[in-house]
């Protein structure tokens, strides 16, 4: 092997081994515990933050109802930085999936909106995962 050659392929598993240990941090800093607030009734502001909050529009001419999720309740609204972010967003009815919305930090905010078809569906149940403080759930009786 020429110099050259060995200098390229010691370039590429330098950047490989980098592209390893950058990829192996972000799974490190997703927190996929559980969360629930303390006192629902009383929440604080981390918990506030944190909390996906269930909108229920109007059923449109197709039998479909408008379901928005934002994380955060009552003006506090979840940052969206490199380090702090809301990564996905899940709504259910009745325990089925109805979607996941997956975020990227910094360009995207903490919501989703989903159509759903709410003939007969009792509950609806949000969840949202914060990379550094677990996965928030947000129950709604229908």
């Amino acid at each position: 092997m020429n110099r050259r050659d060995a200098l390229k392929v010691a370039g590429v598993t330098a950047m490989m081994a980098a592209v390893s240990a950058e990829a192996k941090m972000a799974v490190e800093h997703m927190n996929r515990m559980e969360m629930k607030p303390k006192d629902p009734s009383n929440m604080d502001k981390g918990e506030l933050k944190h909390s996906p909050l269930v909108t229920i529009k109007e059923k449109d001419a197709n039998g479909y109802t408008d379901v928005h999720i934002t994380v955060g309740q009552e003006g506090i609204i979840h940052p969206s930085t490199p380090d702090h972010w809301i990564d996905f967003i899940e709504l259910y009815a009745d325990d089925k999936l109805v979607g996941k919305s997956v975020l990227e930090p910094e360009i995207s905010r903490g919501a989703a909106s989903f159509a759903v078809k709410l003939d007969n569906v009792k509950v609806l149940k949000a969840k949202a995962g914060c990379n550094l403080h677990g996965i928030w759930t947000t129950t709604v009786t229908l």
